[in-house]
């Protein structure tokens, strides 16, 4: 056991003393101490986890459709009017933000993306350094990150976003959690959390669940505290008002021009008209999420409340802080299995609360797979074991996506052959990558650009018009070329395929074909004359 201490020492320079059969506390200050060269760790893991994906346009079709709708919005069009998605308005604010940066948006989506990744890790070192060794609050961030890649976050998904403003709300009530009694200043701090959920909440409504359970919690320590069931029903007001505040601006911002009932549709009522998937088909995604999150989750059970190795400050861990994490936790899982897709990056909102919790075991060195090796034992300890598997499996899994989606060049090919050919007509990709839209600068034959809004059964007659009837509507425009498959696929719309296949047919003839990925992508150009 000595010598495996010895090993992590030299790792991470903490050093301990035995006394009295318990890790104690002789600690001197290290390069761990000091937040920037954390913050510095973390930022190499970030870039070098994620680098592989630096420049690919089609790491993920939603990420596609983002930043395409966010240079139209630089050309004047109004998201659920000009373009219609069902995302809250301030993932397209972030996406338009990007777009600031020049150049084609890729590259640039991708590095901000990244830069989001990281602070919302660091901001898990920050909180897992209250209940945990400063190596284990460490390798908390290490893991957020290298666990991304593994449920879709290696480009640029909502959660990627959104999980930082949850993490710095989390952060703003842990320390309401440590401070003794309900003072102004924790009113105040109660208000930024809340407010914080709020602009969550606007990338992604997935989010309300976490911040129901912040507000529960900050009601439960005003109770704890003292404080009168009426002042804490006038905080709870308080706090709900702050997380709806910045929803009720966006909707209140399209009212006041005319459109508040597209955004209402779009945004909350749309999504219930969806038809739902078969269940053996969710149940294996959910099986896929439950496997690859297992270890980080099973880390952070095990981790014992209080632990015997002193938290990061040098003071005895905080149960109260161990349990608000736990509990939030819990409301991500849930707010995960609300949803009964399972998509992988549903799994991401997880990701920081687990790694949290996790981080007391993740911290103790002592605690692994014991081996032996030429009559030495010696332990590898947890948190080696987990930030292997997480580095590998999302290494394994985004080498898979790129395999299955492509790595760009196709669809860069594609749009050198499309873009010339258009001459001044719309381009409709019918079934293929919403990227090539941006990438052979094309105009936009339909306000539903987002392919699976008209290829989908599952989105027949749940996006504010008959699928058919704007397919049709399209086609008869006549655009010069048309992107589709070759086959159906399991989520095709059977009404508007039929209606294409005739079309594509008669007036249409194959002009090219690549494989993106797994998948062929036929270029239909019109034919003369028709």
């Amino acid at each position: 056991m000595r010598d495996a201490m010895k090993s992590a020492g030299s790792v991470f320079p903490e050093t301990f003393a035995l006394q009295n059969g318990t890790l104690g506390a002789t600690r001197t200050r290290r390069w761990l101490d000091s937040p920037l060269v954390v913050a510095a760790v973390l930022l190499m893991v970030g870039f070098a986890s994620r680098a592989v994906q630096l420049g690919n346009p089609v790491i993920q079709v939603d990420d596609q459709f983002y930043l395409m709708v966010a240079h139209r919005m630089w050309e004047g069009a109004l998201p659920y009017v000009d373009i219609w998605d069902r995302k809250p308005i301030g993932l397209f604010l972030i996406y338009a933000a990007i777009r600031l940066l020049g150049g084609e948006g890729i590259v640039q989506y991708q590095i901000v993306a990244t830069l989001f990744a990281v602070a919302t890790a660091f901001v898990v070192s920050r909180i897992a350094d209250r209940i945990a060794p400063r190596r284990g609050a460490l390798i908390a961030g290490m893991a957020y990150l290298l666990f991304l890649g593994m449920f879709g976050g290696d480009g640029g998904q909502s959660p990627v976003f959104y999980n930082l403003f949850v993490a710095l709300a989390a952060l703003a009530i842990v320390r309401i959690v440590e401070r003794p009694g309900f003072d102004s200043r924790t009113v105040t701090l109660a208000g930024t959390a809340m407010l914080l959920m709020g602009i969550a909440m606007q990338i992604k409504y997935t989010a309300m669940f976490e911040g129901a359970y912040f507000g529960t919690a900050l009601m439960w320590k005003a109770h704890r505290e003292g404080v009168t069931l009426r002042r804490v029903a006038a905080n709870a007001a308080l706090w709900l008002a702050l997380a709806v505040l910045p929803t009720a601006l966006a909707w209140g911002y399209y009212s006041a021009i005319g459109h508040g009932d597209a955004f209402y549709y779009a945004n909350f009522s749309s999504i219930f008209e969806r038809s739902p998937e078969p269940a053996g088909l969710v149940f294996g995604r959910l099986l896929a999420i439950a496997a690859r999150i297992s270890p980080l989750a099973l880390a952070a059970a095990l981790s014992r409340w209080p632990r015997r190795i002193p938290a990061g400050g040098g003071q005895a861990s905080d149960s109260a802080v161990h349990g608000f994490v736990a509990a939030w936790a819990v409301a991500a899982i849930l707010g995960m299995l609300a949803f009964g897709s399972y998509f992988d990056h549903y799994a991401l909102p997880m990701l920081a609360p687990l790694a949290i919790a996790a981080a007391p075991l993740l911290g103790d060195f002592r605690t692994g797979l014991v081996t032996s090796l030429r009559g030495r034992t010696r332990i590898i300890p947890v948190a080696f074991l987990i930030l292997a598997f997480g580095g590998a499996l999302s290494a394994r899994i985004v080498d898979l996506n790129r395999s299955r989606r492509g790595d760009g060049e196709e669809a860069r090919a594609i749009a050198s052959f499309v873009a010339p050919r258009l001459q001044g007509s719309c381009l409709f990709v019918y079934d293929g990558e919403p990227i090539l839209y941006e990438l052979t600068h094309s105009c936009l034959p339909t306000r539903w650009p987002f392919p699976d809004h008209l290829n989908s059964w599952r989105e027949d007659h749940a996006i504010g018009v008959d699928s058919l009837a704007e397919t049709r509507r399209i086609m008869a425009s006549e655009p010069r070329l048309v992107i589709s498959t070759g086959a159906p696929g399991e989520k095709t719309n059977l009404r508007t395929w039929s209606y294409m296949q005739g079309v594509l047919a008669a007036d249409y003839r194959p002009a090219a074909q690549w494989a993106i990925g797994h998948t062929e992508r036929i270029v239909y150009q019109r034919k003369r004359g028709v």
